[in-house]
This record gives C-alpha cells, sequence and structure tokens, in this order.
C-alpha cells in the first residue's frame, strides 16, 4: 500500500470520492421510480480507493446513505461526506472525576510506579472510598495515563554514588588476576 505524500489530507480525499460517485445523480437527478436503478449501476461499478489507488466497490445502502446525506446538505454536499469525529473523542467515561483527581496525585506521589502498581493501589483505595467506585479495568487507567503523560520514571540515585567497577573480561587486570 503506497500512500500519496503531497495532496489533501486523507478525510478530504475520501469526501471528495464520495462525493465523485453520488455526484452524477445529485446533478441530474434520474427520473421519478428510477433512483433505486441508478443507485445500483453505482453499486456494480469500481472506483480508484483514495490512498493506495486500487479498486473499491461501494455497496447499495452505502451509496443511497451518501445520496441523501448530500440532498439534505443545501451549502456544502462535500463537507457532509467528510469522516464525522465522535463526540466522545479523546475522552474516558469509564473514570469518574474523583478516580481521576486520584491517578493524579498517586502519580504526583509516586511517579516511579508502573501502571499495574498503580491500578492495583487505586483499587484497594476505591474499597475504602465509594466515591472512586466503579474501578475502571487495567486497561483503561492506562490508556488514560498515556494520554496524560504519566509514564513511569526511573529513580534518581544520588550523584556521588558510583556502582563499584568491575574490569571487563578481555582487559589486562582481568588477563594477570587469572594467571597466577
Amino acid at each position: 500500500m503506497t500512500r500519496q505524500a503531497r495532496g489533501p489530507r486523507v478525510h478530504e480525499r475520501w469526501a471528495h470520492l464520495r462525493f465523485s460517485v453520488i455526484g452524477q445523480i445529485l446533478a441530474a437527478p434520474p427520473p421519478k421510480g428510477e433512483l433505486r436503478a441508478e443507485i445500483e449501476a453505482l453499486a456494480g461499478r469500481q472506483w480508484r480507493h483514495p490512498i493506495t489507488g486500487d479498486p473499491v466497490c461501494f455497496g447499495f445502502s452505502t451509496i443511497e446513505r451518501w445520496y441523501y446525506r448530500a440532498l439534505k446538505e443545501r451549502s456544502d454536499p462535500v463537507g457532509v461526506l467528510r469522516r464525522k469525529l465522535r463526540t466522545d473523542a479523546g475522552q474516558q467515561p469509564a473514570m469518574s472525576e474523583a478516580m481521576r483527581q486520584a491517578v493524579f496525585a498517586q502519580y504526583a506521589a509516586h511517579k516511579n510506579w508502573s501502571v499495574q502498581l498503580h491500578h492495583d493501589n487505586l483499587a484497594s483505595l476505591a474499597e475504602a472510598n465509594a466515591d472512586l467506585r466503579p474501578v475502571p479495568c487495567y486497561d483503561t487507567r492506562r490508556r488514560f495515563m498515556k494520554a496524560n503523560a504519566l509514564n513511569k520514571r526511573r529513580r534518581i540515585t544520588s550523584a556521588g554514588r558510583k556502582a563499584p567497577s568491575v574490569p571487563k573480561r578481555g582487559s589486562p587486570s582481568a588477563r594477570s588476576r587469572g594467571s597466577d
């Protein structure tokens, strides 16, 4: 699958393809009773995929849905054929506001904990505090922490401490010890 580097965005390309499929019947509406036959003819054709250029077919119900959506829209029929974003995109309704605040507070105190350790501790905290219920699953908590950049951090060691140095296997000091 090859991607085109230049040109309009992917969603724009799809909207233009959808409009090109139904544009014929929007520009010249068929006589009464022949719309079904026109849409069936369009469903039988192959179209070029807007990203890969491969042949692609669309079903009758899909083309019919595009047609009626574009027909209702007076000002921007191509815009109505773009991908619609979900209204809850970027939100996690499975986590209550109290649980979110508890995650932030626990992370602030323990940045070096893993997500699993945070999950286990928040689950036990929720047993004692009814405001934190229901407890979301591990995956929901992991996605929430990742989305909010609550990543596990390494522990900070003191700058003065150094690990004891051990000579490497092939170094001259290691060979002199073994040749006694």
